[in-house]
């Protein structure tokens, strides 16, 4: 990654902000110029329609200091001119037909330069046809200068070598994503309907990874992956409360992302790039000192020690997911409401070609350089059906089960061919090829689970029912093998029957007219479980509460509280979600109103975990025999917490209708702590804070004419360390100019 810093006196700064600015006002008058002869800003009517024009058009003032990265990481709207947003309306008028469509709508927003931007258009007649189109594109930023970085702080030297500080994430993220759908529906309000879509989502672009073979590089990961649905369907509606749906949808998935080697910072005394590596402070082994020379440019490496030269990987992937789905809903039977689905996919996945290849040196094994190639397929078979029903047993009383179940098969074959070739030193080329080693192997992965839920409800008054349910979940998971290197204990396979049963309480209160509560609590347990934080034991509390004491005031609070434990020895699983939400809205009058919300969270998790260090850190407590962590290991138990508080404010005024303004204030702050194994770590955002005052108005000086304005604040700071990366904190103030147009 190239990374280009423009940096400003303030004269030069003033200078282009008001260049910019002049740019957009002038873009604005003349926009107000063209309108001097506007149309009625209700609209017009022609040639049959009735139709409705807007457009904003302005554009964004952006300064901001600080850390670049971390506000393109969160913000990313940069200066620039900007059609804002956009709409159409037509709707037929009259007795006369028209050959196309009767109602037409479209609208977008975001273009001219802001990270997201959508366009959607609608399109109908009568009773032929409904149409639903929308095209979004996002770009998606992370750099987050945490993220596997390995925190070495600058000018560290062992061995000769002065390793190199990593200020960006080795796992750089810079993609743009863009997703087309669209659907169509045929005779939309007959008995019998035909639906067909199709969709598209693409990903590519740069980003950042990396690979260890006796050192750590950097790797170009250029992702381009995309993903195809069609979908064709039939609705028949026999009767008035029955409709019928077969849904035919194939989804077909191509991963071409591929990697290679990049962050060759130093040379071999041949003059070849090459890298030994950014991630520790561990002396590199070497015959000697690592830098051979460090008066070239670059610095010269020693061409034993573990090192890269070329280092690329290329696996496309293509799937194909037919899925067919028939199900129905009913009401036709007095007091009974049925529905139910069958859905069948028939997956096929495929790696026609696997290509790895290493170039360097991996002193440990003397590998100097290797091949792999080599091929994968796999199937998926899934089966899953639900099928529920309310029994109305009385005008209080009502009874329903809802049984979903779900059966996939996952056989798999793979094969892998690699070729090694020895050495000692990067400057003589790699010996003769050895004998490949082929590791193939043999997979299935199978589940079967079944759910059943059981619930009676009772209308115990007009002001409050509640609903007691008991629900069963059987899982029977499959995993077999006959890899030649097999992974699993001892390499056998096994079976796994989980068990688990729960109660579900739910309540709904209506104490007045104006005060509505619900509620549910859920506790369910398990015999065993599939992973460490699978929970054995589940409790899982849920309300919500609504108080409306005018009609220009609205209160409301909701808590909800997710406990899940496993607790096994050497597993010790724990975890908790929480929060608590509370907001009010109240407009008292048409020309002033407040909204304000709070809410605080708790993401709380912690699982026995081995690991190993060395040295080992402070305190640390080895793992006791019998466990399968291996020898040299330490007991840790990777506690994470994150309370996280939420905040915002928001006041309208409208003194008169032509006038319009917002201010407020958004807030969110996390104190966080976690369990430290590497004595570089640093809280970075598990301590942080965000906030984001705003103001904003609009003011309409004629009709069909509303001037905007807008300013948002966004500053980002860590409250912990920084450690020895750049810091992370900006500030940055965000001026939106526009016009909006009516015709």
């Amino acid at each position: 990654m190239t990374l280009i810093c423009l940096y400003w006196v303030p004269d030069e700064f003033l200078s282009w902000f008001l260049r910019l600015a002049r740019g957009i006002g002038i873009m604005l008058l003349l926009l107000t110029a063209i309108g001097a002869s506007a149309q009625d800003p209700n609209g017009t009517v022609k040639d049959g329609y009735a139709i409705h024009q807007s457009i904003d058009l302005g554009g964004r003032i952006v300064d901001y200091s600080g850390s670049g990265e971390m506000y393109d990481t969160l913000v990313n709207l940069q200066s620039g001119p900007r059609v804002l947003s956009q709409t159409l309306d037509m709707h037929a008028v009259g007795k006369t037909k028209y050959p196309f469509f009767d109602t037409l709508m479209t609208n977008s927003s975001g273009y001219g330069g802001d990270p997201n931007n959508f366009t959607m258009l609608r399109m109908s007649k009568g009773k032929l046809y409904d149409f639903q189109g929308m095209f979004r594109r996002d770009r998606q930023y992370f750099d987050y200068n945490l993220f596997d970085n390995p925190l070495i702080p600058d000018g560290v030297t062992s061995n000769g070598y002065t390793f190199p500080q990593v200020t960006s994430s080795p796992h750089l993220f810079n993609t743009v994503r863009r997703m087309t759908d669209t659907n169509l529906t045929l005779f939309p309000i007959s008995k019998v309907s035909v639906r067909v879509g199709y969709s598209q989502n693409i990903m590519q672009g740069p980003t950042g990874s990396s690979i260890h073979m006796g050192t750590e590089a950097l790797l170009l990961q250029n992702w381009r992956n995309s993903t195809d649905n069609w979908l064709g369907a039939v609705d028949w509606k026999p009767f008035s409360k029955t409709m019928i749906t077969y849904e035919e949808y194939v989804t077909h998935y191509k991963g071409n992302t591929s990697w290679q080697l990049t962050g060759l910072n130093m040379q071999l005394s041949n003059g070849a790039p090459a890298t030994i590596g950014f991630d520790n402070i561990t002396v590199p082994s070497c015959t000697g000192a690592a830098i051979v020379s460090s008066s070239t440019n670059p610095p010269t490496a020693n061409a034993t020690c573990n090192g890269y030269l070329q280092y690329s990987r290329y696996e496309p992937t293509r799937t194909l997911f037919p899925t067919e789905e028939f199900r129905f809903q009913s009401s036709n039977i007095k007091n009974v409401q049925m529905n139910g689905r069958i859905r069948y996919t028939g997956a096929n996945m495929n790696l026609p070609e696997y290509n790895e290849y290493f170039n360097g040196i991996e002193t440990r094994t003397k590998l100097r350089a290797a091949t792999t190639t080599g091929y994968s397929t796999a199937k998926r078979i899934n089966v899953s059906a639900d099928y529920g029903i309310v029994w109305q047993v009385s005008n209080r009383i009502s009874l329903s089960d809802q049984y979903d179940f779900w059966d996939f098969r996952q056989p798999a074959f793979n094969s892998l061919s690699e070729v090694d070739q020895s050495g000692a030193s990067m400057l003589a080329a790699p010996g003769a090829p050895e004998a490949p080693v082929v590791t193939s192997a043999n997979t299935f992965l199978g589940q079967k689970t079944e759910t059943n839920t059981l619930t009676a409800a009772w209308l115990a008054s007009s002001k409050a029912s509640i609903s007691l349910g008991y629900r069963y979940r059987y899982r029977d998971i499959d995993r077999s093998s006959t890899a030649v290197t097999d992974a699993l204990p001892n390499g056998t396979a096994y079976t796994l029957g989980i068990h688990e049963n729960g109660g579900i309480l739910g309540i709904a209160l209506r104490p007045t007219n104006q005060w509505r509560i619900n509620g549910s609590i859920e506790a369910s347990y398990a015999n065993r479980t599939y992973t460490q934080i699978s929970p054995r034991a589940l409790q899982h509390y849920n309300f919500r509460a609504r108080y409306k004491p005018k009609d220009w005031a609205t209160i409301s609070g909701a808590f909800n509280d997710l406990e899940r434990r496993n607790n096994v020895l050497y597993v010790n699983h724990l975890d908790h979600s929480r929060s608590v939400t509370m907001g009010a809205s109240l407009m008292p009058s048409e020309h002033y109103g407040l909204d304000i919300n709070y809410g605080y969270m708790d993401i709380f998790s912690r699982t026995d975990l081995c690991y190993a260090s060395t040295p080992a850190p402070e305190g640390a407590v080895p793992v006791p025999a019998g466990t399968g962590c291996g020898t040299n290991t330490y007991l840790g138990n990777g506690y994470y917490d994150a309370p996280t508080q939420y905040g915002s404010i928001g006041i309208t005024l409208i003194p008169i209708k032509t006038f319009r303004s917002t201010v407020g204030y958004r807030v969110s702050a996390v104190n966080g702590t976690t369990e430290t194994l590497n004595p570089r770590q640093v809280p970075g955002s598990l301590q942080s804070q965000y906030q984001s005052p705003y103001l904003n108005v609009a003011w309409t000086f004629r009709p069909g004419w509303v001037w905007k304005a807008d300013w948002n604040y966004y500053g980002y700071g860590e409250g912990g360390p920084v450690g020895p990366t750049l810091p992370r904190n900006f500030r940055g103030n965000i001026y939106t100019i526009s016009m909006h147009y009516e015709f």
